[in-house]
């Protein structure tokens, strides 16, 4: 076979296992997100078999209304914007690359998050599709404190060693 350019939604697929690689994985990245917006309270669910649902609750900041078409976006971030702000950034924030969501998004097919920032009194409810791209835009009643980010998942399938004899059970 000759050697030729990947198609770019294989190249993403691939690039994704290297950031999400497992469901612990996934909730690693979340929980890396709650804490880098100052969230003093999170929660974690997931289903037995570690595929099916993956959310985290937290009191973080949330995420403005200009930034919601951006936040599955690979290379999208809000914590840098040259390679001179990692040396200022250093040991003070746990996510930089803008990969996390993006490759969750990728590897479970879509994205669902409900935010709301403190000057808000409703939440929205964001759907991303696999590509990072906004789907559907919701207002939320899901209330969880002056400020909230709710994020769920469902893995795909190339997760199913996470079945029933699966160290994640």
């Amino acid at each position: 076979m000759p050697i030729t350019a990947l198609p770019p939604t294989t190249v993403r697929a691939i690039g994704s296992t290297s950031v999400i690689s497992d469901p612990c994985s996934v909730v690693k990245e979340l929980l890396d997100n709650a804490l880098d917006a100052s969230a003093t309270s999170i929660g974690i669910e997931i289903s037995a078999n570690a595929i099916d649902v993956i959310q985290v609750k937290d009191n973080g900041h949330g995420i403005p209304s200009d930034d919601h078409a951006c936040v599955c976006r690979r290379t999208f971030t809000s914590k840098i914007q040259t390679v001179e702000d990692l040396r200022t950034l250093g040991g003070k924030s746990l996510g930089f690359r803008g990969e996390a969501l993006a490759s969750a998004a990728e590897v479970s097919g879509g994205v669902t998050i409900t935010t709301r920032v403190e000057a808000e009194m409703v939440g929205t409810s964001i759907k991303y599709g696999r590509n990072g791209e906004l789907i559907r835009y919701l207002c939320s009643s899901d209330n969880y404190g002056p400020e909230a980010n709710l994020s769920y998942m469902k893995l795909s399938a190339r997760f199913a060693p996470c079945g029933h004899d699966s160290p994640y059970n």
